[in-house]
């Protein structure tokens, strides 16, 4: 049997989203969660990416202090820094995304009565 690697959260979003482009012009993108810990006044802070259609939808809908939900694997990858400094990073790869704000669900129901 595989291995079950599935993670969904809800969470605030840090900042707008960071879309940028691969050489095969692949959208990415880049943005961070705030998850309230039940227990206390902190929160945790998860690395997020989208790629293709979902990249743009991610860059075009979801905006700082958003709150949304995501489904995804996590993945941990290594990379070179521009000093040249070895490092890591974990992050959400997200292939599910839904926007939870009511403004949202109010714009998109008012959208559909003008169809």
């Amino acid at each position: 049997m595989g291995g079950l690697n599935r993670s969904i959260l809800a969470g605030r979003l840090v900042a707008d989203p960071e879309v940028r482009y691969t050489q095969n012009e692949t959208a990415v993108a880049h943005f961070r969660l705030a998850i309230n810990r039940s227990s206390s006044n902190s929160a945790e802070f998860i690395n997020c990416v989208a790629f293709g259609g979902l990249a743009k939808i991610c860059g075009e809908y979801l905006k700082k202090g958003k709150l949304v939900a995501v489904e995804g694997r996590i993945q941990i990858r290594s990379y070179e820094s521009k000093e040249g400094v070895k490092r890591s990073t974990t992050e959400v790869v997200i292939d599910n995304m839904q926007m939870l704000d009511s403004k949202f669900y109010n714009a998109s129901s008012k959208a559909e009565e003008k169809s």
